[in-house]
C-alpha cells in the first residue's frame, strides 16, 4: 500500500516536472524573460543625518556616487591641497543635479567659474535628495567639516526650507516592518530571478492581464500584497509623488492663526540654520546661504499645477487659504529667516528674492517645468553667481582700523 502511494507520488511529481519544464521552455521561446532584480535603494540609514546617499553606486552618470557618498566622479582626501580653495556645496537634489551629468551640476559650474577667474579650487557636491534643513545641518557638523572647506555654500530651496525632526523614540519594534516569508514564498522569491514560470507564480498579475487581453475573460488583476515599510524608509524615487492640487481655495485662517504659524515656522527653520552659522564661525569657515530662486511669484494656474511644490505647501496652504498665496509667503518667510540668521551669525547671503520676483517659467531659461530644479542654463548661471561672490569677498581688502 505504502509502496503504491510512493510510486503514485513519484509519477505525479515527474509529470508536474515535465509540465513545468515545458511551460518554462514555452515561455522563453515566446520571448518572456525573468524580471530584472530590483536595485537597492539609493539611500542608506545614517545615525547622524538620518540617511545619506549610498556610497559606490556604479550606474548611469546621473546616479553615480563615490566612496564618500557624494555625487562625484572621484574621491577626495580629507586634507585639502595647499593653495587650492575648497568649497563645499550643500543642499537637496537641486545641488546634487537631478538627472544631470557631473559637469552640469551647480558645484561643477562653480568650480569652472572659479578656474576661469584664475582661482584653483575644488568644489565638493554634498547635495542629497530630499534633505531638509535638519539633515543639512547634521551633515555639516558630522561630515562636511572634516574635509576642511574654506567655504560652505548652502542652497536653500523649498525642500531645504522644510523642518522635519526625527522621532524621539522608535515607533515600532526593531524587526517590525520586515516581511516574513514562508518556505513557499521564499522559494518563489528566490527563484523568480532565474525562472519565468516561478516569476509568474510569484506575481501572477502580468499573466492575468495577458489572459484577459487574449481571451476576453473578465479577470480582474489581483492586487499584490504590499509589505509594511519601516518607519522612515524611503523608496528609490528622487522626487516625492506630486499630489493633485486642491479643487479650490479654502478659507484663510484668522490673522492670529497665520501669525502663530509664521512664528513657529521661523523658529523651527532658524534653529538649525543658527547652529550651522555658529559651527562655521567656530571652525573659521565662510558660510553662504543662498535664498530660494524660482518662478514663485509670476505663474499661471496651469504652471502651478505642473510644479512639484504641492507637498511643500500643504500646511501653508491651509493657513493662507490657497497654494498661490502660500507659495509666495513661504519664499518670503524662508528669505526673511536666512537674512536674520546670517546677520546674527556672521554668515553671508546670496539673496535671490528680487530675482525670483522678476522671473517666470515663461520668461526665464533658468527653470525646469517642475518649478524646483534649475535647468542646465540655470545651474551655469548659479555657479557663476556663487563663484563671483566668493572671489569678491576673498579679494576684498580687510577693513582698516577704526
Amino acid at each position: 500500500m505504502v509502496g503504491g502511494l510512493l510510486r503514485l507520488a513519484a509519477a505525479v511529481a515527474a509529470v508536474l516536472g515535465v509540465v513545468a519544464v515545458a511551460a518554462e521552455l514555452g515561455l522563453r521561446v515566446a520571448g518572456v524573460k525573468p524580471p530584472v532584480a530590483a536595485e537597492p535603494s539609493n539611500v542608506v540609514p545614517d545615525g547622524w543625518t538620518g540617511f545619506r546617499l549610498r556610497a559606490g553606486v556604479a550606474s548611469p552618470e546621473a546616479e553615480v556616487t563615490n566612496d564618500l557618498s557624494m555625487h562625484a566622479p572621484r574621491s577626495y582626501d580629507l586634507a585639502r591641497t595647499p593653495e587650492v580653495l575648497r568649497v563645499a556645496v550643500l543642499g537637496s537634489s537641486v545641488v546634487y543635479g537631478l538627472n544631470l551629468s557631473f559637469a552640469d551640476t551647480i558645484p561643477a559650474a562653480t568650480e569652472r567659474e572659479l578656474a576661469a577667474m584664475g582661482r584653483r579650487a575644488e568644489v565638493l557636491n554634498f547635495g542629497t535628495h530630499a534633505f531638509n534643513i535638519v539633515n543639512v545641518s547634521a551633515m555639516l557638523q558630522a561630515y562636511v567639516h572634516q574635509f576642511q572647506p574654506d567655504v560652505v555654500v548652502l542652497v536653500v530651496d523649498l525642500q531645504v526650507g522644510r523642518t522635519a525632526w526625527p522621532a524621539v523614540r522608535a515607533a515600532t519594534e526593531a524587526d517590525e516592518g520586515i516581511q516574513k516569508l514562508n518556505w513557499w514564498e521564499a522559494l518563489l522569491k528566490r527563484g523568480s530571478g532565474k525562472s519565468v514560470l516561478l516569476a509568474h507564480l510569484n506575481d501572477p498579475r502580468p499573466a492575468r492581464r495577458w489572459i484577459r487581453r487574449v481571451s476576453g475573460l473578465p479577470l480582474e488583476p489581483r492586487p499584490r500584497p504590499v509589505p509594511p515599510r519601516r518607519p522612515g524608509a524611503r523608496s528609490r524615487a528622487w522626487i516625492s509623488p506630486v499630489p493633485a492640487p486642491a479643487e479650490g481655495p479654502t478659507p484663510a485662517s484668522s490673522p492670529e492663526k497665520i501669525r502663530a504659524y509664521v512664528e513657529r515656522r521661523e523658529r523651527e527653520l532658524a534653529a538649525p540654520m543658527a547652529a550651522m552659522a555658529a559651527f562655521c564661525a567656530e571652525k573659521s569657515i565662510a558660510l553662504y546661504f543662498v535664498t530660494p530662486y524660482g518662478p514663485y511669484f509670476d505663474f499661471t494656474d496651469d504652471e502651478l499645477a505642473r510644479m512639484s511644490v504641492h507637498h511643500f505647501l500643504e500646511d501653508a496652504a491651509r493657513v493662507h487659504g490657497s497654494e498661490r498665496a502660500a507659495l509666495s509667503a513661504e519664499i518670503e518667510l524662508i528669505t526673511r529667516v536666512v537674512r536674520r540668521v546670517a546677520a546674527r551669525g556672521s554668515a553671508r547671503v546670496i539673496d535671490m528674492l528680487e530675482a525670483s520676483r522678476r522671473s517666470s517659467i515663461r520668461t526665464s531659461p533658468d527653470f525646469t517645468d517642475d518649478g524646483v530644479h534649475l535647468s542646465l542654463k540655470g545651474n551655469v548661471a548659479f555657479g557663476r553667481l556663487i563663484a563671483t561672490r566668493i572671489i569678491r569677498d576673498i579679494d576684498r581688502p580687510p577693513p582698516g582700523p577704526d
